[in-house]
C-alpha cells in the first residue's frame, strides 16, 4: 500500500532525514556547519522537483505619488519614482487599484500580519517554508533605527539587523552565542575556516556536481566577506571573542549597506540557510537620508516640506526613485544568484500617497516565482484587495497555504495575478 502523508510538508520531512541518514550526516556534522544542513536541503530540492519554495519581504516606507509611480499596462513607460524597476520589469508584477488594511504611520508590526499578535508572515513562512534549514528566518534592514518592527516572532517584536558585518557572521560564520570557539582555539581570517572540519567531511559525501555547487556557494561567501572588509577598513575574524571590523552604519553609505544587505539574502537563499527572509529599507518615520543625492535632508522632509509647492515632487520623487533602486537591486540579486524563480518576492509599503498618508492606490510588487505568477500589471479592481491579499497571493504560489501551521493573512488573492 503507498505510504501516505499528513501533506506535502510532513513529506519533505520524511524525505530529508532519509537524506541525512543515506548520506551519513550525522547530527553533530549538522550542528558544526550550517553549510552542511543547506547542502543537504539542495539535494533533497533537487530530488523534488522545481516550483517556488521561497519567500522574501522587501519593505519600502511611506508609499508614493500615484502620478509618479504607475507604470503604464505593457511596461513600456515608467515614472520617475518607479524608472529603476525598468532593469527587472520582466520578473514583475505591479498591482495597481490596491488599497490598504492599515495604511499610515506607525503601523509596520501589522503590515504583513492580520493583527499585533501572533507570528508575522516571514515568521509563519519561515516555520513552514524552512523546516529542516539552519535559519526559520532572516530579517535584515538599513537604518530601521527602531522606528518600527515588521517581523514578530510569537508575539514578540524582532528587531531588524541593521549591520551588514553582524548579519554576515551570524549567518556565515556560525560562531558560537556562548564565547567560547568550538574549535578550541582562535581561528583568525576568512570565515571559511570556521567551516573547514565540517566541510571536509562532508566533501567526501558529495558527488562531483554538489561538490562543483559546495566550492560555488563557498567563493561567493568569500566574494561578499572580501567587499564587507573593504568597506569597513579590516578583515573578520572567526574567532568568537573578537568582533568583526566596524561597520560605518552612517546615511552616506546607505546604498551599499541596502546592496550587501540585499546579497547576503541572495546568498542565504541560494546556500539553501533559510527559506524566508525580509529586509527593510529605512523606517517608517522617515528618518534618515540619502546625503549623496540632489536633496540631501531626511527622507520624511523630502515627502512633505522639501518640495516648495511645486506639484511634481521632485525631491520626493528623487529619494522615492533611490529608493526603487535598491528595492530593484535586491530583485536582481536574487537572479544573480539563480534563486528568483524559486522566490515569491513581495515589495510592501504603508500607505499609499505618502504625502496625504492615503490608504487607495498602494504602490506593491510582486516578483520571481518563475511560472507561478503573471508578469506585467495585475489590477485589483478594488481596494478592498490590500497588502494582506498580497502575501496571501504569494503563500497560494508557495504551497503554504495548506500547511496546517499557516496563519492565514487574508482570504482571497489578488485577481489576475497567478497562473
Amino acid at each position: 500500500m503507498k505510504k501516505r502523508y499528513k501533506n506535502k510538508f510532513d513529506k519533505k520531512r520524511r524525505d530529508l532525514l532519509k537524506i541525512l541518514a543515506s548520506a551519513g550526516i550525522s547530527r553533530g556534522l549538522l550542528q558544526a556547519s550550517p553549510l552542511v544542513g543547506g547542502m543537504m536541503m539542495s539535494r533533497l530540492a533537487d530530488a523534488q522537483g522545481s516550483g517556488p519554495n521561497k519567500s522574501l519581504i522587501i519593505y519600502c516606507p511611506d508609499g508614493c505619488i500615484p502620478n509618479n509611480w504607475f507604470p503604464n499596462s505593457n511596461l513600456t513607460s515608467f515614472p520617475i519614482m518607479s524608472q529603476p524597476y525598468s532593469s527587472v520589469a520582466s520578473e514583475c508584477n505591479f498591482l495597481v487599484n490596491m488599497g490598504h488594511h492599515r495604511g499610515g504611520h506607525g503601523v509596520v508590526p501589522t503590515l504583513i500580519n492580520n493583527g499585533w499578535t501572533g507570528d508575522s508572515f516571514d515568521v509563519n513562512l519561515g516555520r513552514i517554508l524552512s523546516d529542516g534549514m539552519p535559519f526559520t528566518y532572516i530579517n535584515l534592514g538599513v537604518h530601521s533605527n527602531g522606528h518600527g518592527y515588521l517581523t514578530k516572532d510569537n508575539s514578540a517584536d524582532v528587531p531588524f539587523e541593521d549591520n551588514p558585518f553582524n548579519a554576515f557572521d551570524r549567518i556565515f560564520g556560525n560562531l558560537p552565542s556562548s564565547g567560547s570557539s568550538s574549535s578550541g582555539g582562535n581561528t583568525k581570517g576568512s570565515v571559511i575556516n570556521a567551516h573547514k572540519a565540517a566541510l571536509d567531511a562532508l566533501t567526501t559525501k558529495l558527488g562531483s556536481y554538489e561538490k562543483h555547487r559546495l566550492d560555488s556557494h563557498l567563493t561567493a561567501i568569500e566574494e561578499t566577506e572580501a567587499r564587507l572588509a573593504s568597506l569597513g577598513g579590516g578583515g573578520l575574524s572567526c574567532s568568537a571573542g573578537s568582533a568583526p571590523a566596524e561597520f560605518p552604519l552612517e546615511y552616506d553609505t546607505f546604498e551599499q549597506q541596502a546592496n550587501l544587505q540585499a546579497e547576503i539574502i541572495a546568498l542565504a537563499f541560494s546556500c539553501n540557510l533559510t527559506a524566508s527572509a525580509s529586509i527593510a529599507f529605512g523606517n517608517h518615520q522617515g528618518e534618515f537620508a540619502f546625503p549623496y543625492l540632489n536633496f540631501t535632508g531626511i527622507y520624511h522632509a523630502s515627502i512633505h516640506g522639501g518640495n516648495d509647492g511645486d506639484p511634481s515632487y521632485p525631491h520626493f520623487s528623487e529619494t522615492r526613485n533611490h529608493m526603487s533602486s535598491l528595492s530593484a537591486y535586491t530583485i536582481q540579486a536574487l537572479k544573480n544568484q539563480g534563486v528568483l524563480d524559486s522566490t515569491i518576492v513581495c515589495e510592501i509599503t504603508d500607505m499609499g500617497n505618502g504625502d496625504a498618508h492615503g490608504s487607495e492606490q498602494v504602490p506593491l510588487i510582486m516578483a520571481g516565482g518563475g511560472g507561478a505568477i503573471q508578469r506585467g500589471v495585475s489590477n485589483a479592481g478594488g481596494s478592498s484587495y490590500t497588502p494582506l491579499n498580497m502575501i496571501h497571493t504569494a503563500a497560494v504560489a508557495l504551497n503554504a497555504d495548506q500547511h496546517p501551521s499557516y496563519q492565514g493573512y487574508a482570504s482571497s488573492v489578488i485577481p489576475g495575478v497567478l497562473t
